[in-house]
């Protein structure tokens, strides 16, 4: 158990300060990593995130609403679990200043009315914390030596199930990444439906070579489980589902294409020929046009599998001018997964219409889709992914909404280390791999770009008659899917064609 502002609130040592909350209620469940007293303004520099500030109010006595203000800010951004702040010296009440900042940041204050030394409290939260630690830690070794012990004699994934409902005492349920149940304990089947809508449960991803085999849910219908308690069942599922897991040739190509690239910054040269070797495995031409996505559940139930159904049904289309398909995963709560066509006929923009359209019969109050765009053959496939899966990971869930996949690409951009990956990124991202190889488009679109958008002007610097330049442009779209009207989009292909041909002329 971690010690949260509400224990501090409700400590006994603490309460005899006549303690009261001035503010940020809504960040009372902040976990407190250690209690700490410093009266400095520039307090900050000193802190590293998770600390109670206990003050006096000293340094703050002379300063105006702005200044305070700042300070709460400076607390918020460091990461501060809460401020508690006496009340008899410097202060009489809370400064409003203070009150309002540390209400709109949800940034817990504690006004105390009564004077107690900070050493003691300090020492009172600080022994709790250390205790809390040192129970938790025991807790873990328990359960996860539990857990080994009675896994060891599992011979099914019913068995894991079973192991799981009468170690943890919540029901169970495993889906593979085809979001098929393969088994489930403490529930009956027939209500299966009925117990999703009325508990929340945990989605834990398994993996086995660096790919989602499985996942399981946990209901929380008793307990919440915490991030340590997760992360031990998580190891010993990984150490001995995934045995249990058919895992076939297809299965394996499939979850390797859509796992993305590598290193999750962006495909190279070896790991894409392997990838068009593996949609050639699939039926797929190494050219088909593909269009990666996700579907993530804020509350994922029973439904998984009737919406995984739904993907097949309308995804799936075999006709005189070629295969259209899907391929996809369950991953914790969301599923990701690609669009594959062999249309000859299609177009990017067309291609492009079809699914997003198909992706908005999912939309609800609790999903939230990203969408990519059309792009050719592997290096489009693996690159989206990759975006798609760092989205997701680190984007703020959008719920009931579609977000373009490229709206992220400059955040994902700055959150690469070296310069050279943050360009291969957003160069694969955007632009592809065929694009980049085509001078003739580079050139154009830098033009384009040099032009501010004018065509009048980008013919007249060209030599070219205003229908090259179109036919040119429509060109670009059938090999990156972006369209000229995704403003947003158009503009970055913009940027991507200046930086190509920086690279190429070796500035």
């Amino acid at each position: 158990m971690s010690v949260t502002m509400w224990d501090v609130f409700r400590d006994p040592v603490f309460r005899q300060c006549d303690p009261l909350i001035a503010a940020g209620r809504a960040g009372l469940d902040h976990e407190i990593r250690w209690a700490y007293t410093q009266e400095r303004y520039d307090v900050t520099k000193f802190l590293s995130g998770g600390e109670l500030l206990i003050i006096e109010g000293s340094s703050l006595a002379a300063l105006d609403d702005a200044a305070l203000q700042g300070y709460i800010d400076a607390l918020a951004d460091a990461g501060v679990s809460g401020l508690a702040i006496e009340l008899v010296d410097y202060f009489r009440d809370v400064p409003s200043a203070i009150v309002s900042e540390a209400d709109s940041r949800g940034l817990p204050v504690i006004g105390m009315r009564k004077r107690a030394p900070f050493v003691d409290l300090c020492q009172e939260i600080n022994t709790r914390i250390v205790r809390e630690q040192m129970l938790a830690n025991i807790e873990m070794d328990t359960l996860s030596t539990s857990l080994r012990r009675r896994l060891a004699d599992a011979a099914s994934a019913s068995d894991v199930a079973s192991v799981l409902y009468r170690v943890l005492g919540e029901p169970i349920v495993i889906f593979g990444t085809d979001c098929g149940i393969v088994a489930s304990a403490g529930m009956d089947g027939e209500a299966l439906a009925d117990l999703w809508r009325e508990w929340s449960f945990l989605m834990i991803s398994v993996r086995s070579g660096g790919v989602t085999v499985a996942t399981v849910g946990v209901s929380q219908r008793f307990s919440i489980i915490g991030l340590p308690v997760r992360d031990v069942i998580r190891a010993e599922l990984d150490r001995c589902l995934p045995s249990f897991i058919p895992q076939s040739i297809e299965f394996k190509i499939r979850m390797k294409l859509l796992a993305g690239a590598r290193d999750g910054v962006s495909a190279k040269d070896a790991e894409i020929v392997e990838s068009e070797e593996m949609m050639g495995a699939l039926g797929f031409l190494k050219g088909s046009r593909c269009f990666v996505f996700a579907l993530v559940f804020s509350a994922p139930g029973i439904r998984i599998p009737r919406f995984a159904a739904e993907l097949r049904d309308k995804a799936r289309h075999d006709g005189e001018n070629g295969r259209t398909d899907v391929l996809f995963l369950m991953e914790g709560n969301a599923i990701y997964g690609c669009f594959l066509s062999d249309d000859a006929y299609a177009t990017s923009a067309g291609f492009n219409e079809s699914c997003r359209t198909l992706l908005t019969t999912f939309l609800s109050l609790d999903v939230w889709v990203l969408a990519g765009v059309a792009t050719t053959g592997a290096a489009g496939l693996l690159n989206g992914l990759t975006m798609v899966r760092y989205a997701v990971a680190h984007g703020q869930p959008n719920w009931g909404h579609i977000t373009p996949l490229n709206d992220g690409v400059y955040s994902r951009m700055l959150d690469i280390e070296r310069t050279d990956d943050a360009v291969d990124m957003l160069i694969g991202q955007i632009a592809g791999r065929l694009l980049p190889g085509d001078a003739m488009l580079v050139d154009t679109l830098r033009v384009l770009a040099e032009s501010d958008g004018s065509k009048t002007e980008a013919c007249t610097r060209l030599g070219v008659k205003r229908q090259t330049l179109y036919n040119r442009l429509d060109k670009v779209t059938e090999l990156t899917g972006i369209e000229q009207r995704d403003h947003k989009a158009w503009n970055s292909l913009l940027t991507v064609a200046r930086l190509i041909a920086a690279r190429r002329n070796g500035q």
